[in-house]
C-alpha cells in the first residue's frame, strides 16, 4: 500500500509541474482499458470492456432508457404483445448497417435463428431460452414465439441480442471472428480492433437517428489496452490517457486531491453482498442455524464499509435490498438487520457457540476489500474468519463443488436490468444456491411467467422478504464505478451498463 501510495504521490508531482494537454483538441477520447478487447462482440466475449464498445456499435430491437426504465423504439420502431407467448415488431425501413447495406426483417430472424441454434456455443446460452423461434411476416414485420410466458423476454432483446448482418454474418464459417471486424447499425463503427494496440471507433455518418442513443460531441475514441492499474494511472498522469475505470479507495482518494483531474463516481446496479451456506453444503453446520446466521448479519457495519472502504465518496451507500427498483420486477422491503454486536455475541451463545468457531469467508476480485473489512467485524463478536481469495476459475470450481461456507462478493444483475437476473442467481437450483429453500424457486418461477408487472412485483416482493427473514444472503453496499478523467470531459450519472458509463453518457465539456 505505502508502495502504491508513493508511486501516486510522485507522479501526481510530475503532472502537477507540467500536465500534459488531453487530447480534446484532436477529439479523440482515449480510455485506459484494464482487460484487453480482441472482438467487439458480447456474445463472444461477456465483459464490461466488450459491453462499452459492442452496444454501442451494435442495435437491438428495442433499447431500454437507464434513466427512466422504460423500453424506447430503435431498429423497431414499435412492438406489440399479442398473447403471453408473442411479440410483434414493426422494423425501422430506412437503416444501414456500418458497410452500406440495407437492415430488414432478414436480419433480425438470421440474428435469432442463429444465437438459438444448439450448433451455436455462447457462455450464455441461456439468454434465449425461452425463444421458441421467429417469423417473417414482412419485409419490415417480425414475430417473436415463446415457448412459455417470460415476462424478461424483452428486456433480453434490448440488452442482449445485438443485430448482425445476416449476409455478412451468415458467410462466415468461424462467426467468433465476426467482432473482429464488426458491422453494426449503432451509432459508433469500428476501424480498428486489434488486442496489442485497442480498439478504435468512430462516430458513425449514416447514423439512423432516435433519441435514446446516440453520438454526442466526441468523434473518435481509442480503447488502449493496459491491464496494470499502476501503469495506467501513470499514463492518466502524464497525458497518455484521458480517463481510467475502477480504482481502489486508495487510488481514488489520492488522484481526487490532484487539481488537474475530476472524478466521477457512476450509480449502476453494481453492489457488494454476503451469503452464506444455510444448506449446507460445506458441511459447515454452524451457518444451517439461523440464529448464527442473524449473528452474523448483525456483526456487520454497513456504513462503517462504505465510509472507510468503498471508493466512490457519497456514491457509495449501504443498500437496502438485493435489487434496485429501476429494474423490472424488482420490490422489497428494506432490509431490517442493524448493526449490532452485542446482539451477535448473544444469538451466537444462544446457538451454543459463545466462544465463537471458525468460518472460511470466499471474495472474489472487487469484493476482497470488502471481505477483509466484514471478516475484521466478525472476529470482534468471535468468530474466527480467515480469507479465501479467488480468481475467477477458482471461484467457479469452489462454487460448484459447495466449498463456500460464507461468500462476499460483487453482482451487477448480470447487467441486466431486471430482477429474473437475480432471482436466478440465489433463487434457481444449481451450483450458486447456497440456500436450498425451494419456495424461493417457486416465488421465481411464478414471477418469471407474470406478464403484469405490478403483480410481478409484488412476487419478488414476497421472495426477498423470505430471504431477509431467513438471513440467507444481505446487502452490503452499492459499488460506484470510479472513473477519473480530464477536466474537459462529463460523464453523465445514472447508466446501468456493466462497465459503469455508455459512450453516448460521455462527452466533451
Amino acid at each position: 500500500m505505502k508502495i502504491i501510495k508513493s508511486t501516486i504521490t510522485a507522479t501526481v508531482a510530475l503532472a502537477l509541474a507540467g500536465p500534459a494537454l488531453a487530447q480534446k483538441s484532436k477529439d479523440t477520447l482515449r480510455i485506459a482499458f484494464g482487460d484487453p478487447v480482441s472482438m467487439v462482440d458480447i456474445n463472444y466475449d461477456p465483459k464490461p470492456e466488450s459491453a462499452f464498445t459492442a452496444r454501442i456499435v451494435y442495435d437491438g430491437l428495442v433499447h431500454f432508457d437507464d434513466f427512466n426504465a422504460k423500453f424506447r423504439p430503435l431498429l423497431a420502431k414499435s412492438w406489440r404483445r399479442i398473447d403471453p407467448l408473442t411479440l410483434e415488431f414493426d422494423l425501422r425501413e430506412d437503416v444501414k448497417f456500418h458497410d452500406g447495406s440495407p437492415f430488414d426483417a432478414d436480419d433480425v430472424v438470421y440474428t435469432i435463428n442463429w444465437v438459438t441454434d444448439p450448433k451455436t456455443k455462447l457462455r450464455f446460452k441461456s439468454n434465449w431460452r425461452w425463444v421458441a423461434g421467429v417469423e417473417k411476416l414482412a419485409k419490415y414485420k417480425v414475430r417473436v414465439k415463446a415457448k412459455f410466458p417470460a415476462a424478461m423476454g424483452l428486456m433480453r432483446l434490448a440488452k442482449s441480442t445485438p443485430i448482425y448482418p445476416s449476409d455478412s454474418h451468415g458467410a462466415l464459417k468461424r462467426k467468433i471472428n465476426f467482432g473482429k471486424k464488426p458491422i453494426g447499425t449503432g451509432p459508433w463503427r469500428v476501424t480498428q480492433v486489434e488486442p496489442n494496440r485497442g480498439v478504435v471507433l468512430v462516430a458513425n455518418p449514416i447514423k439512423h437517428g432516435g433519441d435514446y442513443k446516440n453520438v454526442t460531441n466526441i468523434g473518435k475514441v481509442h480503447a488502449i489496452p493496459i491491464p496494470d492499474r499502476q501503469t495506467q494511472i501513470a499514463h492518466l498522469l502524464t497525458g497518455g490517457v484521458d480517463m481510467v475505470r475502477g480504482l481502489h479507495r486508495d487510488q481514488f482518494d489520492n488522484l481526487k486531491k490532484n487539481p488537474v483531474f475530476d472524478v466521477t463516481a457512476t450509480t449502476g446496479l453494481l453492489y457488494t453482498y454476503i451469503s452464506m451456506d444455510a444448506a449446507g453444503r460445506s458441511g459447515k453446520k454452524q451457518l444451517s442455524d439461523i440464529r448464527v446466521r442473524r449473528a452474523i448479519l448483525h456483526a456487520i457495519d454497513r456504513n462503517k464499509i462504505q465510509r472507510h472502504v468503498v471508493a466512490g465518496g457519497a456514491g457509495a451507500k449501504p443498500i437496502e435490498a438485493l435489487c434496485f427498483r429501476i429494474q423490472q420486477g424488482c420490490d422489497y422491503n428494506p432490509v431490517a438487520v442493524a448493526y449490532d454486536p452485542a446482539k451477535a455475541k448473544k444469538l451466537l451463545a444462544q446457538a451454543g457457540y459463545a466462544d465463537g468457531f471458525d468460518v472460511t469467508v470466499s471474495a472474489l476480485g472487487l469484493a476482497r476489500t470488502v471481505a477483509e473489512a466484514v471478516i475484521g467485524q466478525l472476529r470482534k463478536v468471535g468468530i474466527n474468519a480467515r480469507l479465501n481469495a479467488l480468481n475467477f476459475g477458482a471461484y467457479r470450481k469452489q462454487q460448484r463443488d459447495g466449498k463456500f461456507q460464507v461468500l462476499v462478493s460483487a453482482w451487477s444483475s448480470g447487467g441486466l436490468p431486471d430482477t429474473s437476473s437475480t432471482a436466478n442467481m440465489i433463487f434457481a437450483p444449481g451450483p450458486r444456491n447456497y440456500n436450498g429453500d425451494k419456495m424461493l424457486n417457486k416465488f421465481r418461477i411464478k414471477a418469471a411467467a407474470e406478464m403484469d408487472e405490478g403483480k410481478r412485483r409484488a412476487i419478488y416482493k414476497q421472495a426477498f422478504d423470505r430471504v431477509n427473514e431467513q438471513a440467507y444472503v444481505m446487502p452490503l453496499t452499492t459499488l460506484p464505478t470510479v472513473f477519473v478523467h480530464t477536466k474537459d470531459l462529463a460523464i453523465q450519472n445514472g447508466s446501468l451498463s456493466p462497465y459503469g458509463a455508455a459512450l453516448s453518457h460521455i462527452r466533451w465539456k
